[in-house]
């Protein structure tokens, strides 16, 4: 029992070596209450309750991608993969595909900010393989929240926001410019790109921003 444990373990560590590490171009950006002037949501920045926003991001290979908000009320929402949005389908699917630029929640539509002013987290996770251990979770949160399983609720989330502590990476800076389209007002803005570089299952990226 113990040898095939340690072989296993042996073998669960050479895979991950010979992974490399996943990179994205990658943007969260936002208007002024859906309207005016596109701007990049930097670490520390505030926004105000009303703006819209969106994220762009493209994988440099095939992978999974997974996208959650804590939003200023603490509550935790799954911006990727997303079925529907507002009762409209988006289908924001993985795998993602290497260079397919993804728009969130859709070419159409933005995340608008809330009444609820306080911190609000974007963490983006990244993974060669299907990560069952957060889908898990995030479908355990679910149905806590659905029966009104207050101890379940506590202790999933609990679990959550122990992984989203894992090692953080930082955005990097490009000199190419990408196209984002809001197509609510039929607007298609020019802006820096940024990278995302060196994500793994162990590693993820945290954007952090005050909503007043």
């Amino acid at each position: 029992m113990w040898p095939h444990l340690k072989w296993t373990e042996a073998q669960e560590t050479s895979k991950q070596l010979a992974s490399p590490p996943l990179s994205f171009d990658i943007n969260y950006v936002y208007r002024k209450g859906g309207v005016g002037e596109l701007r990049t949501i930097k670490n520390g920045d505030t926004l105000k309750s009303g703006d819209h926003y969106k994220i762009v991001f493209t994988p440099d290979k095939d992978c999974y991608v997974y996208i959650f908000q804590v939003d200023s009320s603490g509550q935790l929402f799954q911006l990727f993969p997303m079925e529907s949005f507002r009762g409209v389908r988006v289908n924001q699917f993985n795998p993602v595909k290497q260079g397919k630029r993804y728009v969130l929640p859709s070419q159409d539509k933005a995340f608008v900010l809330d009444k609820k002013v306080g911190i609000e987290r974007l963490y983006f996770i990244a993974s060669h393989e299907q990560n069952k251990e957060l889908e898990s979770l995030y479908a355990d949160l679910t149905a806590a929240i659905k029966h009104e399983n207050s101890s379940g609720v506590k202790d999933t989330r609990s679990k959550l926001d122990k992984y989203f502590t894992r090692r953080g990476i930082k955005v990097v800076h490009s000199k190419q410019s990408t196209k984002v389209p809001w197509r609510e007002t039929g607007d298609l803005f020019l802006v820096m790109s940024q990278r995302l570089e060196n994500l793994s299952k162990e590693r993820i990226h945290v954007l952090e921003f005050v909503h007043q």
